[in-house]
């Protein structure tokens, strides 16, 4: 088996119209024939989980980091049954990391659109553009045997005559959850963010708790404290309160004894409780410091 060179694919294409509907000689490079994209493609992230139409040229597709896509080629093509092609993605867009995952190779007597099913692995997004070369496909002879036959029109070849994006294909992606690396790697960051918010609501609420518990600590003591002043006061009036009690009665027990005696009890009070008054004031005087003046210091 041997791959066909430029000009034995250049003559191909001319004779028995491998490429339609109107091939570009120019497009043949290295053996290789350039495959353009098409007006079909799907992402899986599509807002509307659809197809989505190029009707401009030139009009821009973007696949993004992690997720899938199907590419329909502008080209039909037509392969003979005694040849059998190979499918790629050009290298300059493969470097920047769309992956071919819909197989390589084309079955012998297969005529239609080709479906490239493709993966962005990078870290960016990847734009293409309508009509833009972005595949290529080889052409290999196939050795039969005598009198061996190769046909394509088996009900196992379901994609005889292909010209859209099959509608099963994109169930099959849309299906379930898509489990990319940079899906997980969001679904990881999603989770880190939800769990600091957790964490700052819980050290928040700690914080909260701590602050009453001080609060009501701080607040206790005040009680006792204030308890405590409280009953010293009380305990200090009720002193005061005993002991005027006792003078009143000790004032009685004399102003009684008086009466006994036979003298003026209104009168004998009130001198009792002058002479009382005095004796008092007279303490007080006594029990104030000493001072002196500059001049008696002098």
């Amino acid at each position: 088996m041997a791959f066909l060179g430029t000009e034995k694919l250049k003559e191909l294409i001319k004779t028995k119209k491998v490429i339609e509907p109107q091939p570009d000689p120019s497009r043949v490079v290295c053996g290789a024939y350039e495959l353009s994209l098409g007006n079909e493609v799907f992402s899986t992230d599509s807002k509307d989980r659809k197809k989505q139409f190029l009707t401009q040229p030139k009009e821009q597709v973007t696949i993004n980091p992690g997720q899938f896509a199907l590419l329909l080629t502008e080209e039909v093509v037509n392969i003979p049954n005694n040849k059998i092609a190979f499918i790629s993605i050009k290298a300059g867009i493969k470097l920047r990391g769309l992956v071919n995952v819909s197989g390589f190779h084309v079955d012998p007597g297969f005529k239609g659109n080709l479906v490239f099913s493709v993966y962005n692995a990078g870290s960016s997004p990847i734009s293409l553009l309508k009509g833009e070369p972005c595949f290529l496909i080889w052409f290999s002879d196939l050795e039969l045997s005598k009198d061996e036959e190769t046909s394509y029109d088996k009900e196992s070849h379901d994609h005889k005559g292909q010209s859209t994006i099959p509608g099963k294909y994109i169930d099959s992606l849309m299906a379930g959850e898509l489990a990319s690396p940079n899906v997980l790697s969001k679904r990881i960051d999603d989770n880190r963010t939800e769990l600091e918010k957790r964490i700052g609501l819980i050290e928040k609420e700690q914080t909260a708790k701590d602050y009453l518990v001080k609060t009501a600590v701080g607040l206790g003591i005040i009680i006792l404290m204030k308890f405590g002043l409280d009953w010293l006061s009380y305990d200090n009036g009720l002193k005061k309160g005993l002991e005027l009690k006792q003078k009143e009665i000790r004032l009685d027990s004399i102003i009684d004894q008086r009466i006994v005696e036979g003298k003026n009890l209104m009168i004998e009070k009130k001198k009792l409780i002058i002479e009382i008054d005095s004796l008092e004031k007279a303490k007080s005087k006594l029990n104030q410091p000493i001072t002196t003046s500059k001049n008696e210091n002098k």
